[in-house]
């Protein structure tokens, strides 16, 4: 079996997602990476939707506009960070409404996230659905993913946290009930519509029982099925803070490792002969760069 050629994280907050504590920027997390065992590193702060932002008194900004902030502030780590760095972004995307980020936007960043299950985190977006019982949720959890898998960029595009149903108390019940017929069906369309599917923190997360390696059962299957349908993959921790990132990755590793994710599983966005290279297949940078000259 392929090792996998390095290991990521492409799915990491700071404070300009407002669920960050304060104190929280990219600096946060630079000087843990070499420990982690990373070789690249992805900030994916939440792209809002403009009636999320004026509900903090930001009026006078776009989200695109606002996701930019970090750009500015990474610019600062073009020559010192110790991992080269990607800037991207996880889309909200509720059910019957469109993505936070407009098609023409997404060339700002290297890489986009979709969250297609942040159904509990926004539970004004879904007033008008009743969501009162784990069947009517898992529903809604299937349709979302579905839904994300049909939206089109025009840069790589990932599913954040998938089939995760996010703040429920009833993850085990949701999970475990899906069938591997419906995990077929989606994972089929995600490896169709080219998005990778995340390696993500939910596999170690309390939401599910775990097992004596402290990983889920319930969303190694979800990865076991994700692979049979011929998927990619990346990983992602989804910290908001150090204590969320630091000693988590060789979890996410370990996951990979037991579903038997290999070199040849994981994202175009991530082989090692365009990394890092430039998307156009342009010669390499020995120093650590970003995908985009801004």
């Amino acid at each position: 079996m392929k090792t996998i050629p390095f290991h990521n994280d492409l799915h990491v907050h700071t404070n300009l997602s407002f669920c960050a504590p304060s104190d929280v920027t990219a600096a946060t997390y630079l000087p843990l990476c070499r420990e982690e065992g990373l070789s690249l590193l992805g900030f994916t702060n939440h792209l809002y939707h403009a009636r999320h932002l004026e509900k903090r008194g930001l009026t006078d900004i776009t989200g695109v506009a606002y996701a930019l902030r970090l750009r500015e502030e990474l610019e600062h780590f073009r020559d010192t960070a110790p991992v080269p760095i990607l800037f991207g972004c996880e889309v909200e995307h509720f059910y019957n409404q469109g993505p936070s980020l407009a098609v023409e936007d997404a060339s700002e960043f290297d890489y986009v996230l979709i969250a297609a299950s942040h159904i509990l985190n926004f539970p004004g977006e879904y007033i008008n659905y009743d969501l009162s019982t784990p069947e009517k949720l898992r529903k809604m959890v299937i349709d979302q993913f579905v839904r994300a898998c049909e939206l089109e960029y025009p840069v790589p595009t990932g599913i954040c946290h998938p089939l995760y149903p996010i703040l429920s108390p009833w993850e085990q019940e949701i999970v475990d009930g899906i069938t591997d017929s419906q995990l077929e069906e989606c994972f089929k369309l995600a490896a169709e519509k080219n998005k990778s599917i995340e390696i993500h923190a939910c596999i170690y997360r309390s939401g599910t029982q775990r097992d004596a390696e402290g990983i889920s059962p319930s969303y190694l299957r979800m990865l076991s099925a994700a692979k049979a349908c011929g998927c990619k993959f990346h990983f992602g921790s989804d910290a908001h803070k150090a204590d969320a990132f630091r000693g988590k990755h060789k979890l996410l590793l370990r996951a990979a490792e037991r579903v038997g994710i290999t070199e040849a599983d994981m994202w175009p966005l991530l082989d090692e002969k365009k990394h890092p290279t430039k998307l156009d297949g342009s010669d390499a940078c020995v120093e650590p760069l970003y995908f985009k000259e801004w």
